[in-house]
């Protein structure tokens, strides 16, 4: 079998630009022929997952969602600013969203936010999380931050009511394999190892 070739991109043109920006690409394939492709382009972001100091309990923030047009319970997070490293987005994003502040961060990997997007998901994984201030919310950002329990929080995952269930799980397994951990985030590799471990069962 042979492998997947690169398509050869003959142009793009700006299409739309509004929250989000879309471009049209236009693709020469591997058999000859061309195609046109709507592109989303997207600002980089990341999710936390922000355990409690006692890790019994995430911080979650329920939002209105327009695409699903309802309130979900979903990760803190956002867009991660130019110069930001991941780590900073994520306790600035945490902070703002929810007024919780993290003892100490793990960065999880990341994904493609899908097929014509621009956008890499990464995941960052919070220890120590304590509610210091009110949240600082932008423009047009409100919701309720709250504390779920873990037991919860994995059926929430696995039930697929938020937008980066994939992504969680799949940093959770990331943090589970990790071998160098600050002392801070090893009690919450543990926790992640027992609770995806009972998930298999």
């Amino acid at each position: 079998m042979s492998t997947a070739q690169p398509w050869t991109r003959l142009g793009s043109e700006s299409t739309y630009s509004g929250y989000v920006r879309v471009r049209r690409d236009v693709y020469r394939t591997v058999d000859g022929s061309v195609s046109s492709w709507d592109v989303l382009e997207e600002q980089t972001s990341v999710a936390v997952v922000a355990f409690t100091p006692d890790l019994e309990r995430i911080v979650m923030f329920d939002q209105f969602r327009v695409g699903p047009q309802r309130v979900l319970a979903e990760l803190p997070g956002g867009g991660v600013e130019d110069g930001e490293s991941v780590e900073e987005s994520g306790r600035r994003e945490l902070q703002e969203e929810t007024g919780y502040q993290a003892e100490d961060v793990f960065h999880a990997g990341s994904e493609w936010a899908s097929a014509n997007s621009s956008r890499r998901k990464h995941l960052i994984i919070a220890a120590g999380c304590v509610r210091i201030a009110a949240p600082t919310w932008d423009d047009g950002e409100m919701g309720r931050p709250h504390e779920m329990p873990r037991n919860e929080f994995m059926q929430h995952l696995l039930d697929g009511n938020l937008t980066d269930a994939g992504l969680a799980m799949r940093g959770l397994h990331v943090m589970a394999r990790a071998e160098q951990l600050p002392e801070a985030l090893l009690p919450v590799r543990e926790t992640i190892r027992e609770f995806l471990s009972v998930t298999r069962a």
